[in-house]
């Protein structure tokens, strides 16, 4: 058994609805665990994230209970921007395809940040991360370096055939879902299925420290998503999450965002031969 489909994209770009939206399929065997880390433990260990690491073959295989199916594969967000991933992946199924989600980089950027701070993994001001990029260096990695795509899609590129790569964008995603998916069933040479494309992401905060740090720890959270059924869990949400302190962000800050992706954006749009000039937020 090989894993022969990866879904990788920085985070915020779309890559958990495109796993749930896969793992629908019936000849579709996602892992477990969305985001196993394999070919990115070394790196992603070394994270301020208290992410879940598999660096052990055996246990990431275990991960894929239907192995049978024609499609097996996962979505770890850290794949894309790890420089040494591509040839891990390459190394372990040379005959793999990769799904590549990109989103305009300052959206992504800006819903990263606001992702860690209601998660607790931040409390940063977010105009600070981009003034002193030496005092907060893997926020800065975070929120602004992943977004610079043009070398992490180029990686790919040098490794792997045109046709084992498809490239899909978080907007299409966002306002087509099926007709994305109908693309990517195509890509994946599988038959097209109905699916529910109902899955999406609201900005909910911790409404109190306490709950703030105990949602720190994946584990925890995991282990209450498979006791509890998910009304309940929806009810405990209204009363312990709220959704009025979310932080805003200033026309300096988005300026100073477009002159940082400028010229990779340029890059990045004769790579794909593709005008990414809505990027440009003003």
């Amino acid at each position: 058994m090989k894993v022969n489909t990866f879904i990788v994209g920085a985070p915020k770009t779309g890559t958990t609805s495109l796993y749930y939206y896969l793992n629908q399929h019936t000849n579709v065997c996602m892992s477990s665990i969305k985001e196993p880390n394999f070919f990115s433990a070394k790196e992603v260990n070394s994270l301020f994230y208290k992410s879940q690491i598999v660096d052990e073959i055996n246990e990431y295989h275990k991960l894929f209970s239907q192995n049978k199916k024609q499609i097996i594969g996962e979505a770890s967000v850290s794949y894309l921007f790890f420089d040494e991933v591509p040839n891990r992946i390459y190394k372990y199924n040379p005959k793999a395809k990769i799904i590549i989600l990109l989103r305009n980089p300052i959206e992504r950027a800006l819903s990263h940040y606001l992702m860690d701070f209601r998660l607790g993994f931040c409390s940063e001001n977010f105009e600070d991360i981009i003034a002193q990029p030496e005092i907060f260096p893997q926020y800065y990695q975070q929120y602004l370096e992943l977004g610079n795509y043009f070398l992490q899609l180029k990686r790919y590129l040098n490794v792997f055939n045109e046709n084992q790569l498809s490239i899909v964008f978080y907007d299409d995603l966002k306002s087509d879902s099926q007709k994305v998916m109908k693309h990517i069933f195509s890509f994946l040479e599988i038959e097209f299925q109905h699916l529910d494309y109902s899955i999406q992401n609201s900005f909910l905060s911790p409404s109190n420290i306490f709950v703030s740090e105990l949602y720190k720890f994946n584990s925890l959270r995991k282990i209450v998503k498979s006791l509890f059924p998910e009304p309940f869990l929806s009810l405990v949400k209204s009363i312990f999450f709220s959704n009025n302190s979310k932080p805003t962000f200033s026309d300096s800050i988005i300026k100073q965002l477009n002159a940082y992706y400028k010229s990779d954006i340029v890059e990045l749009e004769k790579l794909l031969n593709k005008d990414l000039s809505k990027w440009d937020l003003k």
